[in-house]
């Protein structure tokens, strides 16, 4: 990431679709009686993945594509990289 300019992220009203989409995704995987959190070495794999990722801002622990907080999106088990990388 470049370190000269600030990072953009998706507009408020498409972080807000994303944020609504997880959400529905994890409460019916929470109804259906399966996992909703991640196992801890599924988390550690793709946070590592992300820290690795010129998309990621490091210092603000976020996703530039998506602008998610990875930090809690890599512990909800239906979430996916919006890059394809997890």
């Amino acid at each position: 990431m470049n370190k000269s300019s600030p990072p953009s992220y998706p507009s408020s009203g498409k972080m807000l679709q994303s944020l609504f989409t997880e959400a529905y995704k994890t409460a019916k995987q929470g109804l259906c009686g399966d996992r909703v959190l991640a196992a801890k070495n599924k988390v550690e794999q793709r946070l590592k993945i992300c820290s690795h990722c010129e998309k990621y801002n490091s210092e603000a622990k976020r996703c530039t594509v998506c602008g998610c907080f990875m930090l809690v999106k890599a512990n909800i088990e239906t979430s996916e990289c919006p890059e394809g990388k997890w």
